[in-house]
């Protein structure tokens, strides 16, 4: 079966970039920024997307500027799987984006898988406290044959083409 992305095919689910999550996530040191630009590029898009908090009373809510970025409420969970939402989001290609890479990201892709869905899993928006965790998860993640990828490969191929209306919108992000 092809990965390959497409705009009415893709949702965007961010798995807990909460206040007190992102605040110890030191891995990689730039992935919040990664997972801004991520998340603008998926509004420009007008892919659905879908935040998640785990545990909000206790980790906080979610950034300010993702949850900006998005325009959208986050969705309050307890599992550390988020497949739930991310099925919720009604498309067959869902990108996965946040922390931590190893443990609430990497559950709620391999139940993506379970549900028939293909998870992307965008790699420099995805962050763990410690860089080892982050490796491991990703590893194990490329070689069970989940996609990996990056915040401009993914975006750049939902449109396709330089001719896409929200072409330069998005390069300008990404910039």
């Amino acid at each position: 079966m092809s990965w390959r992305l497409s705009q009415k095919e893709t949702g965007l689910l961010v798995v807990d970039a909460q206040e007190k999550l992102v605040s110890a996530v030191q891995s990689p040191a730039d992935w919040l920024q990664r997972l801004e630009i991520l998340v603008q590029g998926a509004r420009l898009l007008e892919l659905p997307i879908v935040l998640t908090e785990q545990v909000p009373a206790k980790l906080g809510k979610t950034v300010a500027a993702v949850q900006k970025a998005a325009g959208n409420k986050a969705i309050a969970k307890t599992k550390f799987s988020a497949a739930e939402e991310g099925r919720a989001l009604g498309r067959k290609r869902v990108l996965v984006a946040g922390c931590e890479t190893h443990v609430c990201v990497r559950q709620t892709v391999y139940d993506l898988r379970l549900k028939e869905l293909t998870p992307v899993v965008v790699a420099d928006a995805v962050g763990s406290r410690e860089a080892r965790d982050r490796e491991v998860a990703l590893a194990e993640m490329r070689a069970d044959g989940v996609v990996v990828s990056t915040v401009e490969a993914v975006l750049f191929e939902i449109m396709e083409s330089s001719e896409h209306p929200r072409f330069k919108e998005v390069q300008s992000l990404i910039k």
